[in-house]
């Protein structure tokens, strides 16, 4: 159940915390979770900051953890304050002490806020705020894996108290994440013990490492990847600062070599670099707006010069198990970039990023390339925390005709911005047209080459052979892509919407279609949201039709395939 107690993955939480130990450096997480109403269509629970139940619903989130805490205080505190909204956001911070003892005080909902403390000691902080669509929850920094574990799992415990959730169903019974996101941060206990800059190298080698391994950007991103997310790569940006990072890069690696790199000159040289495409230094994969930045005065104390890193293109996990082994992962990554330095070329993957890696196989082989290294400079991740790494994309629909499976999985798709980049800075939501959805079809081990796809009903959808490609390992994929619906405001005004996605193929005597339906096969409106799990399955379960019979499949033509891993419904 979620937000409850594991021995086995306790052991293996603690197992990761020793691994880190042994190589005597310091790592400090933190993690911003958020959760949303699944029940409610309101906009403050699909789009807007504020509004509705939830600063009732976040106080009483705040309450229920406090409950859980030792001696914990709620307090109602000054909140952010953004461009074009009237007055600042409402905060509720949490104050405890590990070793702490007494009931929890909790202030009321609407008490006047107070400035945060600028100095907590060795108290434990942190803060539920609003955000669009959500209730966030900026945790406490945690030492540990295991600290960091409990944290998680009492905050989604008090998320459920509050009748919020992780998660949301559509109309259509699909699945989603709640909103918002799951950044993760880095760094230490203070600024100056922050392994980014006790160690200089370190900073620059992660860059250069999530470079090289696109699986860690790309296979716990939410929906909505690419330049118009919320944490765009380096390379998904300007041409022209794409190619001015690998010059700042290998300077301040030789300033590194030479003990001559400051934290100021570090954060000084990459604040500029890494941005979105519109410039926005707090929207890039990795953020280092607080690493060391004296331009963040809050409150009376230097908030950027922080000595931390922020993730950022990873969506809201499930269930607190999930971001643990997140967690362990990257923090496995800068320990193993701390004791064994990384100076690999940057790797300009062209068309090959939104193209190859749109594909979970092909994240899937990438990550364990990652999880081989982290085994060999021995800083491995645990069994258990490996399969909630899995965890994190949809195993998919598995389809077998003898000694074969063709796998179905929903695959990435890199949503547009539309108009124009910069107008949009300033607005609270911006406008992506996320019309299109890409699916993978793979082939792990015997089956056939090629298989048929076509879309939609009448004479222009007949069947094309689609070939598979390798990506090692004996794994055959090919994406195919299409649009699901007609945006109100989107690209390609009138290019209608295609449904089904038909998939055919044939193997040991035997064929099979597979229709894949984005909306009810029937047409019209659902009756409301799902009411629960079981109605969402059944809204699921009825999009998919399967039929096999005897002999073969018959497809007239191939597919002239505009890039080798992706099929462009669209261009039929």
């Amino acid at each position: 159940m979620i937000g409850e107690r594991d021995d086995e993955l306790d052991a293996s939480l603690a197992m990761h915390d020793e691994l880190i130990a042994r190589r005597g450096v310091e790592i400090w997480i933190g993690a911003e979770p958020t959760f949303t109403r699944a029940d409610s269509l309101e906009p403050a629970w699909t789009s807007a900051p504020c509004g509705d139940d939830k600063l009732a619903r976040a106080h009483a989130l705040a309450c229920e953890l406090a409950a859980q805490l030792p001696g914990a205080a709620v307090a109602r505190v000054v909140g952010r304050q953004f461009p074009d909204e009237d007055e600042p956001r409402f905060a509720f911070g949490v104050r405890w002490r590990d070793a702490g003892d007494g009931p929890a005080t909790t202030c009321a909902a609407t008490a006047a806020p107070q400035p945060p403390p600028s100095d907590t000691g060795d108290d434990r902080w942190l803060t539920v705020t609003p955000d669009p669509g959500v209730v966030e929850v900026n945790m406490a920094p945690c030492a540990s894996l295991c600290s960091f574990a409990d944290q998680a799992r009492r905050i989604w415990r008090a998320a459920r108290a509050a009748g919020l959730s992780a998660t949301r169903h559509r109309y259509n019974g699909d699945l989603a994440d709640a909103g918002g996101g799951g950044q993760l941060s880095l760094g230490g206990a203070r600024p100056e013990s922050s392994p980014f800059v006790r160690y200089p190298h370190v900073l620059p080698a992660l860059i250069r490492y999530v470079n090289n391994h696109p699986s860690l950007s790309y296979w716990f991103a939410n929906e909505c990847a690419g330049s118009a997310s919320q944490g765009p790569r380096p390379d998904e940006g300007t041409r022209e600062r794409w190619d001015e990072l690998g010059v700042a890069l290998a300077w301040l690696e030789q300033l590194a070599d030479r003990g001559a790199l400051p934290p100021e000159q570090l954060w000084s040289a990459l604040g500029s670099l890494l941005v979105d495409a519109s410039g926005n230094s707090h929207r890039s994969e990795i953020n280092v707006e607080k690493l060391w930045n004296p331009h963040i005065p809050r409150h009376g104390a230097r908030h950027g010069r922080m000595g931390i890193a922020e993730l950022r293109s990873i969506r809201m996990p499930e269930r607190p198990a999930m971001l643990a082994a997140l967690a362990a992962l990257f923090r496995s990554v800068v320990a193993r970039l701390v004791v064994s330095d990384y100076r690999e070329p940057l790797i300009d993957w062209h068309d090959e990023l939104h193209d190859r890696f749109a594909l979970p196989a092909a994240l899937s082989r990438d990550l364990r390339l990652v999880l081989g290294d982290l085994d060999e400079h021995g800083l491995g991740v645990p069994a258990q925390l490996r399969g909630e790494l899995s965890a994190w994309r949809s195993p998919g629909i598995a389809c077998r005709l003898g000694d074969a499976t063709l796998t179905l999985r929903p695959a990435l798709e890199f949503w547009p911005l539309v108009g124009d980049v910069a107008s949009q800075e300033r607005a609270g939501a911006r406008i992506v047209d996320a019309s299109t959805q890409r699916w993978e079809l793979s082939i792990d081990g015997p089956g056939p080459d090629r298989v048929a796809v076509s879309c939609g009903g009448g004479a222009a959808s007949a069947p094309r052979w689609a070939h598979l490609h390798a990506l090692g390992d004996g794994v055959r994929a090919i994406g195919v892509r299409r649009r699901i619906y007609q945006p109100m405001i989107g690209f390609h005004p009138g290019l209608p919407a295609a449904d089904p996605l038909v998939v055919e193929w044939a193997w040991a005597g035997r064929a099979q279609r597979i229709e894949l339906w984005s909306w009810r096969p029937g047409g019209g409106a659902y009756a409301g949201l799902p009411r629960d799990e079981a109605e969402a399955i059944a809204r699921r379960q009825e999009r998919i039709a399967v039929a096999t019979r005897d002999g073969d499949v018959i497809a007239p033509s191939h597919w002239r395939e505009h890039r080798p891993f992706t099929i462009d419904l669209r261009r039929a």
